[in-house]
């Protein structure tokens, strides 16, 4: 039933990892006016991905349920837009997919099958949304690097040194909308999960270098990324580690896949050369 799991949140990962790949040759989101994405964002974000963690702690349930279905219908509706394109469809769909996460919740329960299978659903679709808009904003290789190389030393910390990350997850595994792929383990309740900080970051880094360097560059991290991804949990899984830090392995190979493309590759490329090259390779199918 462990195996089972894995495979399951595997699946998901990888589901997420491929559609935010094949979202980004297609579609554009509409961006809000916030600039091109560079290292003043990435401060931001670390400082966002420090203080949150603390803020769903203090917080009661009710807000921070409420924050998370505010943030998830955001997002789905950001990705929603390009592809359905009328807003009011968009809109119906979103509200759909909320219904069905609260719904499934309140009906079936917050370990049930069904609820996974459309919490999982919503979460993956999550991913591609917010991947896609870092991505899209400009984010360069150098700033994912630099961002997976800080959240490698915060992840170690908030895991392994202090309890933060054990906390939070304790406190959230049974709310709609948590930032969490999971699956019933079948072990007394418990579950297995992928927090959405991780696929995030497992996701994003092939769109940067795909960008930055070509298009081997970007499907070169999606496999190294994945692959990562399985030794982890099957590794967490057979030490018997409940609350495993992702990072600390995803980190170092996000830095290390930056430097060799840079080295090899030179400088990154900007927007309008990648389109340029996209371009040709589609002309060339």
């Amino acid at each position: 039933m462990v195996v089972s799991a894995a495979l399951i949140v595997l699946g998901y990962a990888a589901s997420a990892c491929v559609l935010a790949w094949l979202y980004f040759g297609r579609h554009a989101l509409a961006r809000p006016p916030i600039g091109v994405f560079g290292l003043a964002d990435v401060a931001f974000l670390l400082g966002g991905i420090v203080l949150v963690p603390l803020l769903y702690l203090t917080l009661p349930l009710w807000s921070v349920a409420g924050l998370l279905g505010l943030v998830a219908l955001s997002a789905l509706y950001l990705i929603g837009e390009p592809v359905l394109r009328a807003r009011w469809a968009c809109w119906v769909v979103v509200l759909a997919l909320g219904g069905a996460e609260v719904g499934t919740h309140l009906q079936a329960g917050p370990a049930s099958p069904t609820f996974f299978l459309v919490h999982n659903a919503i979460i993956t679709l999550i991913t591609v949304a917010i991947a896609n808009l870092w991505a899209q904003s400009g984010m360069r290789a150098r700033d994912a690097a630099i961002l997976g190389a800080a959240l490698t030393v915060y992840d170690d910390v908030a895991t392994l040194w202090l309890p933060l990350m054990g906390d939070l997850f304790a406190r959230m595994a049974e709310l709609p909308f948590a930032p969490v792929v999971g699956w019933a383990s079948g072990m007394e309740g418990a579950s297995l999960g992928l927090g959405l900080g991780d696929l995030l970051l497992l996701a994003v880094f092939p769109l940067v270098l795909r960008k930055a360097y070509s298009r081997a560059a970007g499907l070169t991290a999606l496999v190294i990324g994945l692959s990562a991804l399985v030794g982890v949990v099957f590794l967490a899984g057979l030490l018997q580690i409940e609350v495993f830090p992702v990072m600390i392995v995803l980190g170092p190979l996000m830095v290390s896949q930056h430097l060799w493309w840079q080295r090899r590759r030179g400088c990154e490329r900007t927007t309008w050369q990648y389109l340029l090259a996209e371009s040709a390779w589609a002309t060339r199918q």
